[in-house]
């Protein structure tokens, strides 16, 4: 946590009041986006009790299965949510065709789904649990389930998938969301409880510990079991169990509606908390580069979109060993253009990084802008100028690390020394826009130490390990589902060509969407 966070978090304890940590908002937020609240049953894997949704605030949907251990209870409520969350996502999947940099035509989705959630613990079940769970069952057998239900189940494998992706907005929890824009003065587990966040964020300071209390005591905003709120349902639903074993219906109905209330009471001050949530973080205004993620999002949807045309995507159970390493350079790299992107959109996330130490910050004490250095690799002499800074603050950059100014992050330089209150900063990028610019004695200028990796993955033949350079067909098949694709959504590859695909690194321009070339 950075120094400026800390005096937020006692400035937000002191007040009884979450403060801002963030000037903008830094996640698209869809018209319409799809709210959906859980609970789940304890000790249960994928057992919902109940599940609301819909994209009207006052007018959600609601499925309960008032015995989620008997498995026609249980899908008969999965079911109904599964074939409206396909009809949800199913404009989605309509492709359009738009013109391919260097000639031709390419199919790419006109949109992309947005689902919001209350909490991490809500994505992870829907995504990790059910999600998976649905993507397995047949569509014919014993224990066949109808189409939709294997769609939803593909749909949900994709957002979470995606959810990895630093920057993404298509699955979204509220508490995380929430949390990277505003300040609580409780810890962060606290903070995974919406209705404890909104509490800081939008209720009255003067009765903030009462409304916290009062939270602990009554709400259940799933899917993690609530012990006290799910001992008052205990009784119905055993009667409801005890209905069926007796073949009492009147019985079964009754104990049905005492769960469906319960269940709907509790679910309902979730699910409007999820909209109170998008309404405040719709209440700030977007940051220069949100806008871009989410065109991104909408390109890597349409990879689902296309594999979709022919059937139910497939995904693999788990990745093979080269594609799981080049998705993680990929996460890992957007992790990085994501903190560049923010911190120049956002003053206050650049006063953080600044705070930390990670900023070359102060006034200009000497420019010498002709001056010329041979670069490595090259014959002649090219001009590199150099900028002395007398720091206002301490910094933790040290010589060699490559840094850009803040006031146009194209200019790349490098610090050369960082001695006696001062440093020197040679700008080795983009010379020529420095030039336009005025570099007077006295000006501050800051120089930010972020420089996220813009090319292809930084790995070549010789960086492959040979435990991964003899990886056979069978084996990468013996992962997957029969017939199916990575994760990712690209089609079945040979290991030459997997092994090319991490070699090569970044996503092409013209790649298929969502595929890590």
């Amino acid at each position: 946590m950075s120094l400026i966070d800390l005096l937020l978090t006692a400035e937000a304890a002191r007040a009884h009041r979450a403060v801002r940590r963030t000037a903008y908002r830094h996640v698209h937020l869809a018209d319409r986006p799809l709210i959906v609240v859980a609970y789940n049953l304890s000790g249960e894997a994928a057992a919902p009790l109940g599940i609301m949704y819909g994209t009207d605030p006052a007018a959600p949907k609601l499925v309960v299965a008032a015995e989620p251990r008997n498995r026609e209870c249980r899908f008969g409520a999965i079911n109904q949510f599964a074939e409206d969350l396909d009809v949800y996502v199913r404009p989605f999947l309509a492709l359009k065709t738009e013109p391919k940099r260097g000639g031709g035509f390419r199919q790419v989705a006109s949109g992309a789904p947005q689902v919001i959630v209350p909490n991490r613990a809500t994505r992870s079940y829907l995504g990790a649990r059910l999600g998976r769970s649905l993507r397995y069952l047949g569509l014919d057998g014993t224990h066949d389930v109808p189409e939709a239900t294997k769609w939803a189940g593909s749909h949900l494998s994709w957002l979470t998938e995606h959810a990895n992706l630093p920057g993404q907005a298509n699955f979204l929890a509220m508490t995380e969301t929430l949390s990277e824009h505003f300040v609580t003065g409780q810890s962060a587990l606290e903070d995974e409880n919406l209705a404890a966040l909104l509490a800081w964020i939008d209720g009255v300071a003067g009765d903030l510990l009462a409304e916290l209390e009062r939270i602990e005591l009554e709400e259940a905003f799933g899917p993690v079991p609530n012990p006290k709120w799910e001992a008052k349902l205990e009784p119905q639903v055993k009667a409801w169990g005890d209905g069926l074993r007796n073949g009492d219906a009147a019985k079964m109905a009754t104990a049905e509606a005492s769960v469906t209330t319960a269940v709907r009471a509790a679910l309902t001050d979730a699910y409007a908390a999820t909209h109170r949530a998008v309404d405040i973080l719709r209440g700030i205004d977007p940051a220069a580069t949100v806008a871009a993620r989410w065109a991104n999002d909408v390109y890597e949807w349409g990879a689902h979109a296309k594999r979709a045309k022919t059937g139910i995507p497939r995904f693999a159970r788990r990745h093979d060993a080269l594609r799981a390493a080049a998705m993680l350079q990929r996460w890992s790299s957007a992790a990085d253009e994501l903190e560049t992107a923010q911190a120049f959109d956002d003053p206050m996330i650049m006063a953080r990084l600044d705070a930390e130490g990670r900023c070359v910050t102060g006034a200009i004490t000497n420019v010498d802008a002709q001056n010329k250095e041979i670069k490595p690799g090259n014959k002649r002499a090219t001009r590199v100028p150099l900028v002395e800074v007398s720091l206002t603050g301490p910094t933790r950059l040290l010589a060699g690390e490559v840094v850009r100014w803040v006031g146009d992050k194209k200019i790349r330089g490098v610090v050369r020394s960082v001695d006696d209150g001062s440093a020197v900063v040679a700008v080795t990028d983009q010379v020529k826009a420095f030039d336009t610019y005025a570099w007077p004695p006295g000006v501050e200028v800051i120089f930010v130490g972020l420089d996220p990796w813009e090319g292809p993955n930084p790995w070549g033949p010789d960086e492959i390990p040979w435990t991964h350079k003899e990886a056979t067909t069978t084996e990468l098949a013996g992962q997957a589902e029969p017939g199916d694709g990575s994760t990712d959504g690209s089609p079945d590859m040979s290991p030459a060509e997997l092994a090319e695909i991490v070699v090569v690194g970044a996503v092409a321009p013209d790649a298929e969407p969502g595929v890590v070339v």
